[in-house]
């Protein structure tokens, strides 16, 4: 293909993907070091914006939730998607029902899910966990304690989201080769070294893409937070993406301040993947 060629057809896309992400990051990094009032243009004022966010408990307490809900969330949702992709693969009939409703959870927008899934918290709608916990004396106020309402929050981010983990890896259980696996049950392996030294390995490139996207998923958390616990700030569930919310949209229309809990969060997100981009690479070459 002649060059000509490659700009006709290309062109376009590499044009849209500038607009949509280069231009947004240079002016998101160049907006941290300015002070932007909405309406008005930035003025230079170095790293204010980050020694502010550095001094502050509250830019503190939203970072470390969100980097520990992540890993949390990112270490229960590959356990128990994995978990329960293994058994998928062992039905026979029923699968691709079983598979369709699980899926619903995933496909319904998160802001509903998120409605929905707090109403089986919530006295003020019914709340049908409260009313079992009450049958055996336990009583939760999901919304407005800090435990309980990041557990809830968790909860969903697993109801949610798992189904994603589960399909990825049941695709991959029903692609492996299966002269391996029997030359191994007839050498009398058991379950657990098939896991172990057979199953994850062959299954390593899949496990990589879903931490990959569930730790980017766990990072960006924002909308389920709002609908859930729209207090986050008192309640102790402020993540980075809510607290950029506030900041840049609800209390104090400082754009700058926004801007630069941005480029820390990408900063995060990157140390975070490194290790996972390392061993893909690793694999892609050796491949």
């Amino acid at each position: 293909m002649r060059l000509r060629q490659f700009a006709l057809f290309s062109g376009p896309a590499i044009v849209l993907m500038a607009g949509l992400l280069i231009v947004p990051l240079v002016m998101t990094v160049v907006w941290s070091f300015q002070n932007v009032p909405i309406g008005q243009p930035g003025t230079f004022n170095g790293l204010d914006n980050y020694r502010e966010l550095f001094s502050s408990p509250r830019f503190g307490d939203a970072a470390l939730f969100t980097v520990v809900f992540t890993l949390v969330l990112t270490t229960v949702k590959v356990i128990v998607g994995y978990g329960i992709a293994l058994l998928l693969n062992r039905v026979r009939r029923g699968r691709m029902v079983i598979l369709a409703l699980l899926m619903a959870t995933y496909v319904v927008p998160t802001v509903v899910g998120a409605m929905n899934f707090s109403w089986l918290f919530n006295d003020i709608f019914g709340g049908v966990v409260n009313q079992i916990l009450g049958v055996f004396g336990v009583g939760v106020n999901w919304l407005t304690e800090t435990g309980p309402a990041r557990l809830l929050v968790g909860l969903h981010a697993l109801w949610h989201e798992t189904p994603f983990v589960i399909l990825v890896l049941l695709a991959g259980l029903q692609t492996l080769p299966q002269e391996p696996l029997e030359a191994a049950q007839i050498d009398g392996a058991n379950w657990w070294q098939k896991q172990r030294y057979m199953i994850i390995p062959l299954l390593r490139p899949l496990f990589s893409f879903v931490i990959l996207i569930t730790i980017m998923d766990s990072l960006k958390i924002f909308d389920s937070i709002q609908i859930i616990t729209p207090a986050s700030t008192s309640i102790g569930t402020e993540s980075l993406m809510t607290f950029v919310y506030q900041v840049a949209l609800s209390e104090s229309y400082r754009l700058g301040v926004a801007s630069a809990v941005n480029v820390l969060t990408i900063l995060i997100t990157i140390v975070l993947l490194v290790p996972f981009l390392r061993q893909t690479w690793k694999e892609s070459r050796a491949a």
